[in-house]
């Protein structure tokens, strides 16, 4: 392969997708991106399809993240409160990302005595 076809094709090529990542990154809303959201956000008894779950460390430690579909059909992330986070193991994770099982996220609602967001994983 020559110098000069390297150039005519594969150059060009790589700066428009350098251009597009770009153009993304600096206009967040050109791009198909997840915005971020908390538990206590979603809808009240609606059923939330899990789109992929990811294990992170942040600061505070190791945690899920999940990406799901709101109601308006948008992939929102969001994180999982530590308890729940603790019962979700890696089988589990790749069961849902490579779509062997399809779950999805309800939201329970507050409890009143504790302050902390109730949910529940329904199939």
């Amino acid at each position: 392969m020559s110098i000069q076809y390297m150039r005519l094709f594969f150059l060009p090529a790589y700066r428009q997708k350098k251009m597009d990542r770009a153009k993304k990154f600096n206009d967040p809303t050109a791009s198909a991106s997840c915005a971020s959201d908390n538990i206590g956000s979603l809808t009240l008894n609606r059923p939330h399809p899990i789109v992929r779950v990811k294990r992170i460390t942040t600061k505070f430690g190791s945690t899920v993240l999940l990406s799901i579909r709101d109601t308006d059909e948008q992939v929102v992330q969001m994180f999982l409160p530590k308890r729940y986070a603790n019962v979700v193991s890696d089988e589990d994770i790749g069961k849902i990302n490579s779509k062997s099982i399809y779950l999805n996220l309800l939201y329970m609602g507050m409890c009143e005595r504790t302050k902390s967001n109730l949910l529940a994983i329904d199939s």
